[in-house]
Formats: C-alpha cells, sequence, structure tokens
C-alpha cells in the first residue's frame, strides 16, 4: 500500500508544475482577446473591401452599357409573298358514247 501512494505521490509530483496558474490563464486571456480583436478586424475590411469591390463591378458595368450608342436596328424589308402553285386535278379522258 505503501508502494501505492508513493506511485501516486510521485505522479502528482510530476504533473502539478505543469499547470497552469492564474498568471498563466490571465495571459492566455489577453493573447485571445488580442487574437478576436484582429480576427474582427479583418472580417469588417473584408466586407468593406467586398461592398467597394462589388460596387465598383456594378457602375463599371453601367458605364460599359452607357458608352455604347444605341444603333437602331434596320428594318426588315418585305419579302414577296410565298406562292404555291397545286396541280389541277385532270379530267379523265372522254368516254366513247355507247351505242
Amino acid at each position: 500500500m505503501d508502494s501505492e501512494v508513493a506511485a501516486l505521490k510521485a505522479h502528482i509530483d510530476a504533473i502539478v508544475p505543469t499547470l497552469a496558474t492564474k498568471a498563466d490563464i490571465e495571459v492566455l486571456r489577453a493573447e485571445m482577446h488580442k487574437m478576436s480583436a484582429e480576427g474582427y478586424r479583418w472580417m469588417v475590411a473584408s466586407m468593406i473591401g467586398m461592398f467597394i469591390g462589388f460596387g465598383g463591378l456594378y457602375f463599371a458595368a453601367n458605364r460599359s452599357f452607357e458608352a455604347r450608342p444605341m444603333t437602331a436596328q434596320p428594318a426588315p424589308q418585305p419579302q414577296a409573298p410565298i406562292v404555291i402553285y397545286l396541280p389541277q386535278p385532270q379530267s379523265p379522258p372522254p368516254q366513247p358514247a355507247p351505242k
């Protein structure tokens, strides 16, 4: 039983120096807050950039439509009507008169 207690004590003595202290936690909190603020700034900057980019595309597309003069399409030329000639039925040959 003493050997088990000694093994547990040795195990705890090995783990305790690696545990975080209150000062370590405060440093970690400060770093996480800084990273969060940087991420927020990047997100806002990206959204502003996308807004400006899409706005620029919109205005460029509208300007390209305005820059081209509208040309009138030529009026279609009237075409001659299509005439279909149907063959006339041929009359049967005359029958000789019966006597």
